[in-house]
């Protein structure tokens, strides 16, 4: 390629990466450190690394041959177009740039493309996306293809320092600023960093440490009492059940009725917080009790079956364990590790016949209608019976039946999918109390995690809060306003049941109602919460602290600290021996 086309193919990369960061603005609330001349000329900066590779793309194709340098070019521009809608498609989600997530939705391709289909109508976008290919070709002109093979060489070997060695520029002004530092980043960029973040190499977390402390067990009495005479568990879990709409009160009777109805017979804790920020997450606390490592949850890694788990533990106790899932079985890794956990039974959504099903799978209420037929066989056939199940009605596209609710089925609105799933449960609990197994059972309902994290700070915490139900016929309802993880939940329904720990699950009992631990991860950061104070150890081995007002969900960054606190002490003692553990216990 000659200079020229380099030249205009350079001011139009970046004038469309300065168009884009102008757009991101637009659809966040406007911060003065985004606003300023640093955030644009650090991204425009890093726009040129990420302009190296697609420029050395291009090069590499004339470098095999000269007849491919045109093909190449164009081949460049078609990748350079598909990231930068990915781009704004991704912002748009997760006020973020592409990231590890690619790597997960790559090794789903089919699941992946229906989803982009149903929530995106991906096929709309390809005409138009072909001729913008095409336009940018001819404005910007052809490739000489009897360009220097010198130049070609020197620019694949620059792409490919990039590809190595590159890294975002990030202000250290902006360090603190989540949202910041994904502004002035590019999803090139971040998705290298991701690709070369040592998931199993991290040296910060193989230092010695302390045990973490576990705080205490609740003595007999009679809520334990109450709780040990059931014999069967029923377990919710609701998809991204959290956010405004369960937080504010106004909004919670509105779209929530059969949840408040719940929670006021119930065990409520109403301050209890998610792992991270996905479904796996949400698994690997919820099922396995084990800390989040940084990166993707370990039940997508190798020796998921390793993991403690709780229905493993349970079906040796005597439970029939099942799973009964209305979704794709085999996305993230599902289906295996759900037998690997224990799970005797599973259904998923190739074992439901329904005529209304969205990209992500069955109804709430056609799951609901199969958990009351299973569990009603299960009870018949097992003296003591754990099912599980996951929702997925309150996900994108948020769609769900027509006539169930009184707002549009089809308007694709977060609250309208969550007064959906909520009508849903209340069916299914008034349905479930006229079934024999009612009076004997623990019902367990909790989110997975919350809406896609928003906020500023690196782990935007309040993000991560959920809800957790437990009710059962005949339990004192009582709320729990300690701190407490979603990882507690295994150790907590062991002593329910009265049953002893033979696994190695993390967290503490909530029955206690004292503050347990509360482990976070996002964007390879770690994160505690003690005392309203979240300590966070970065991905790069870097301290962090914010004031946390839990009424309000806001995050005041403090001065760094000299040295290692105890708070950051006790930090690396909740991860640190479950990453060693996890990487050095290798099976035969």
């Amino acid at each position: 390629m000659n200079s020229r086309l380099i030249l205009r193919w350079l001011v139009l990369w970046v004038g469309v990466g300065a168009a884009m960061r102008a757009f991101f603005l637009s659809q966040y609330p406007a911060d003065p450190a985004l606003i300023g001349g640093t955030a644009f000329f650090a991204g425009a900066l890093n726009d040129v690394l990420a302009f190296l590779l697609a420029l050395g793309l291009a090069a590499l194709c004339n470098l095999v041959h000269p007849r491919l340098a045109r093909p190449g070019f164009v081949l460049a521009l078609a990748v350079a177009w598909l990231v930068c809608v990915a781009e704004i498609f991704f912002w748009l989600e997760f006020e973020g740039r592409l990231d590890r997530l690619v790597f997960h939705y790559l090794a789903y391709p089919k699941e992946v493309l229906v989803f982009l289909e149903d929530q995106f109508y991906l096929s709309l976008f390809a005409v138009p996306f072909i001729v913008l290919v095409w336009l940018t070709y001819r404005g910007l002109g052809h490739p000489d293809r009897d360009s220097p093979r010198s130049r070609a060489a020197a620019l694949v070997l620059a792409a490919v320092g990039v590809l190595l060695w590159g890294s975002p520029w990030q202000p250290a002004a902006l360090a603190d600023s989540r949202v910041a530092l994904a502004f002035v980043n590019n999803g090139y960029l971040s998705v290298l960093e991701d690709a070369r973040y040592p998931v199993d190499d991290i040296v910060w977390l193989q230092q010695q440490t302390t045990s973490a402390t576990a705080a205490p067990l609740v003595p007999p009495g009679p809520l334990r009492q109450q709780l040990a005479r059931k014999r069967h568990v029923v377990l919710i879990i609701q998809e991204s059940f959290a956010g405004p709409v369960w937080r504010e009160a106004e909004l919670r009777q509105r779209y929530l009725p059969n949840f408040v109805a719940l929670e006021k017979r119930s065990l409520s804790f109403t301050n209890l917080y998610a792992t991270g920020s996905r479904t796996t997450r949400g698994m690997e606390a919820i099922l396995n009790g084990f800390p989040p490592l940084p990166g993707i949850s370990t039940t997508e890694r190798a020796q998921y079956e390793r993991l403690p788990a709780l229905p493993r533990v349970l079906q040796q106790a005597g439970f029939r364990t099942a799973f009964l899932y209305g979704g794709w079985p085999d996305f993230s890794n599902f289906s295996n590790y759900w037998r690997a956990a224990g799970f005797q039974q599973i259904w998923s959504r190739e074992d439901f016949n329904e005529d209304f099903e969205t990209s992500w799978g069955v109804s709430d209420q056609a799951l609901f209608t199969r958990l009351l037929a299973e569990m009603s066989a299960l009870t018949h056939q097992h003296d003591r019976v754990f099912l599980s199940t996951l929702t997925v009605s309150h996900h994108r596209p948020y769609e769900f039946p027509p006539g169930v609710v009184a707002w549009p089925a089809d308007a694709r609105e977060s609250a309208y999918a969550m007064a959906y799933a909520d009508q849903s449960l209340g069916d299914f609990m008034r349905q479930a109390s006229e079934q024999d197994w009612y009076n004997d059972t623990i019902f367990i309902v909790v989110a997975d995690h919350g809406p896609y994290p928003r906020g500023d700070a690196i782990i935007p915490l309040d993000s991560f809060r959920i809800p957790l139900l437990i009710y059962g016929n005949g339990i004192s309802p009582r709320v729990f306003a300690a701190p407490g993880s979603s990882i507690s939940l295994p150790l907590t329904v062991l002593q329910m049941l009265d049953l002893p720990k033979t696994e190695s699950f993390s967290g503490a009992s909530l029955l206690c109602d004292c503050a347990t631990p509360v482990p976070v991860e996002y964007g390879y950061h770690l994160g505690l919460l003690e005392d309203n104070q979240l300590q966070v150890l970065d991905r790069h081995g870097g301290w962090r602290q914010w004031q946390y007002t839990p009424e309000s969900g806001a995050l005041l960054p403090l001065s760094a600290q000299t040295g290692v606190s105890e708070q950051q002490q006790r930090l690396l003692a909740m991860f640190a021996p479950a990453y060693q553990w996890y990487y050095s216990k290798r099976p035969d």
